[in-house]
This record gives C-alpha cells, structure tokens and sequence, in this order.
C-alpha cells in the first residue's frame, strides 16, 4: 500500500517509506481550457480569395474570446505577391502579419498556383507570357498552369527565394504548406480535368520547397497522395519520398460529404495511416470543409465527426474555412474542448520527493509523473521550474528542472521523470509550499503552459502548488 499513517487524504498527501508524495489527479480539471501555445485553432484569414475571412473581423478584432485560437492561416494566390516579375506585394500580408503577431499569434503560409474562385491568373499572367506553358479552363474562369514546365519552375523558385528570405525561419511561423501544385494548392486537378501530376514532377516540387525553405516546418496535403486518379503506385512513391525529406501531412477533407458517400465513415479521413508515420515528429494539420456547406451537408452535426478526425489523424493544428466571429458563436463550447484535445494536453499525475528537502544534502530531488490526455506530442522543448514559498516569511527559491524534456510525453503513456533540486544554502528551515511552472521560451512567445488544474492550485499566477513540504 502507498498510503501509511501519515497519509493527509485531504490534501493528496502520503508517506511511502522515507518520501513524501502528492496523488495530484484530484486537482484535475478538464473541463477548463487550456489556451497553450503550438497548438489548438487556426483560422483562416486569406482562403480562396483576399476577400475571405478575414475581412469581416474589425480592426482591432483580435478574437480574445476564441478558446485556443493560435495561427492565422493565409492562403492566397501567387498573382497577388508577385503581380510583376520581382515587384512583390509584401504589404498585403505584411499589415496582417505585424498586427496578428503584435497580439501574439503565429502565422502560417500556402501559396497556391491554382485557384477555382477569385481573379482567373493565382498562377501571375506575366509568367504565361514569359512562355510558361498551360491551359485556361472552368470557361475561362481559370489558369492551369503546366506544373512541370521549365519556365514555370523557375519563376516559381525566384519567387519562393524571396518569400524565403523575408520569412523563413521566423519565430512566429508556425508552418508553410507545399502548394505550388493542383486546385487549391492540394495536389489533385479536380477542376483541371483528374489528370495526374506526374511523381517527378511532384518531387521536383518537394525538392524546390527543401532548397528554399530551411528553417520552417514544411507540410503537404494528404490529397497530393491519395487523390491520385491511376492506381499505379505512384501514391505511395510520393509519401514515401515525402516522408524521406522530412516533409509532414495535413489533412483538408473533415466533414466533407463526398468522403461520407465513399464510405469513409463518419471522421471522413480516407488514409489515417499517412499521419502516424510522422505526427510524433512532425505537427499534423486537420481542416474542415467550408462551414457552411459542411452544415448545408449535414456533416457538422455536434462536430463529433470532426472531434474523431482529431484522434486519427493525431492532429496539433484544427481549422475550418468559415467567418470567425460568426462560426465562434455557435460552437464556442466545442471549440474549447477540442483546443484541449488537440496537441499536447498535459496532467501532472503524481509528485514523489524526499520526506524532508536537506539543505545541505546533494540527494534532494523531485520526482514527476506525467499524462498527455492530447492526441500528439510537443514539438517544442518548454521549460519547467520548480518554486518553493516560505510559509512564514514568503521568501522564495526557484530553480529550473533541466532533466525536464516534455516532448518525450506520448500521448496514452504515463511518463515520469526525475529532477534534482539543488537548495539554496541560505534557505531558511520550515514549511515550504512547493510550486511548478512551465514555460514556452521558443523565441517567440514566452507564455506560461497552461495545466488543467483546478484553480484554487494556481496559488501564484502561472504557479501550481503541488502541496506543502519541509526543508530542514
């Protein structure tokens, strides 16, 4: 048996030979959100046009009530960046970037070459007339262009140098996407006649994006590999090949009908095995369809379609394509579940030490056990800390856990791990309440991690007391 006759029950506490514990599972609380950072919701502000979503938010309208809302996704046309060759509309994102990251979100990036709504060139009409080859289509509403052409290719690289050069590597980019190829930039020519994008063509692609991009996080839609027309194994080169350059999966086919139709079930992910291959490395991206026809089609329901496409696909970032205030309104307590489900989501399970803290011993140390109730790790290294707090004098000691390595706790698995605390010699003897923090100290943020803990233990802000301890 754990517990002895010194067992505190109120308090969680026990006695287990000569250490002290804290059972800390009666401090959960998981029904509060956790608005972390590298994770939760994103919202698209630029999507098929420069005219959706964002417009309709106001100015100063940083959606503050938006439980775990993180990225701003901007997805637009090349033409609207490079309107002449080498004269760049950096401003157009530029005014959302500076105004969405001063309020603290990261951004992400797609930049497509094909569109279906909007001005009929997202490839720019000056690179036809450079001679790149290609084909007007939808009635004329739209260029296709030739995505394995010579000229094509080298513009595009030009261009992707320069985005490169202002953006790569930024603190506050999330991730960009591959999407120099098919409608939307998700790899398939659904509007463009089905016809397969040949595979040297698609590494081309993939190897131009690697030349350019060397710091980012570098993701591709799955429709890329699954959407392919000919069943000749030409998907899988390409996931494979995808997986050897280190390239991660998104997904943009939640609760789209015709998956439903197909048999798919009701999380409409057609190939969930393309994301455990990579979501322990790498973030996996899941997106809605338009809210609207995803409603119209019966598919958003209680979005418990959507919440089961999260645990297959492993998914850290969740979006849909949808005005935000207005989608906000109607789902805000299912967007607070799923910003904890999404991600990492961490519960501190057990905390093990000495019975008493010696000032003078080199032996102390705390013991952690951990739970990732997410569906996907950390991708980023946070820091924890340790606080002690005089119960007389208030005086406090803290000291930074470097053992620590959160990115190691897996979803479904009970980590522990163990730290030693050097006390300050100068430490006064008594009671001590004992305290944890976490940091994300990225570059970018220097947010504290929120835990799903009852709030009456954030005894400091940011600070969660694990329970009373002496230092002798």
């Amino acid at each position: 048996m754990f517990l002895s006759l010194h067992t505190q029950a109120q308090d969680g506490k026990g006695v287990y030979k000569n250490r002290t514990f804290f059972h800390l599972e009666r401090y959960w609380d998981s029904a509060k959100v956790c608005s972390n950072p590298h994770k939760g919701w994103f919202i698209h502000y630029y999507d098929n046009s420069i005219s959706n979503y964002g417009d309709r938010l106001a100015p100063n309208d940083s959606l503050p009530d938006f439980p775990g809302l993180n990225d701003i996704y901007l997805r637009l046309a090349w033409s609207y960046l490079e309107p002449e060759e080498g004269a760049y509309n950096w401003k157009l994102i530029d005014s959302i970037i500076n105004r969405w990251v001063g309020w603290g979100h990261t951004i992400s990036f797609r930049i497509t070459c094909k569109e279906t709504t909007g001005p009929p060139y997202a490839t720019p009409a000056w690179v036809e007339k450079a001679g790149a080859k290609g084909k007007m289509i939808q009635g004329g509403k739209a260029w296709a262009p030739d995505y394995g052409d010579p000229v094509f290719l080298e513009k595009l690289e030009n261009f992707h140098k320069a985005f490169a050069a202002r953006y790569d590597g930024k603190p506050w980019v999330e991730y960009i996407d591959i999407g120099s190829i098919g409608e939307w930039g998700e790899g398939h020519t659904a509007f463009s006649g089905w016809e397969d994008v040949p595979v040297t063509v698609v590494k081309r692609h993939v190897d131009m994006y690697k030349r350019c991009y060397k710091k980012s996080v570098l993701l591709i839609s799955d429709d890329f590999i699954g959407q392919r027309d000919t069943d000749d194994g030409a998907d899988y080169e390409i996931y494979h090949y995808c997986l050897q350059k280190g390239i991660g999966f998104r997904d943009d086919s939640g609760n789209v009908k015709w998956y439903e139709r197909l048999g798919f079930g009701p999380s409409c992910i057609r190939s969930p095995e393309l994301y455990s291959k990579v979501y322990k490395k790498i973030p996996v991206v899941l997106e809605s369809d338009h809210y609207s026809d995803a409603v119209q089609n019966g598919m958003w329901r209680d979005g418990s379609g959507f919440e089961r496409a999260i645990h297959e696909t492993h998914a850290t970032y969740i979006g849909f394509h949808h005005y935000p205030r207005e989608w906000l309104l109607e789902n805000k307590v299912l967007a607070g579940r799923l910003a904890n489900l999404s991600g990492y989501w961490y519960f501190p399970k057990f905390a093990m030490m000495p019975d008493t803290f010696r000032i003078h011993s080199n032996r102390n140390y705390l013991r952690m056990t951990w739970e990732n109730h997410g569906v996907a790790p950390a991708y980023h290294r946070f820091k924890l800390f340790v606080q002690l707090i005089n119960k007389k004098t208030g005086r406090s000691f803290i000291q930074e856990l470097r053992e620590s390595d959160n990115r190691t706790w897996l979803p479904d698995e009970i980590v522990a791990e163990q730290y030693k605390i050097e006390i300050d010699k100068k430490l006064d003897m008594g009671k001590y309440d004992l305290l944890i923090n976490m940091l994300d100290a990225c570059g970018f943020h220097n947010r504290k991690i929120e835990l799903p803990l009852k709030k009456e233990r954030e005894t400091v802000s940011g600070w969660y007391k694990i329970g009373e301890v002496m230092v002798n």
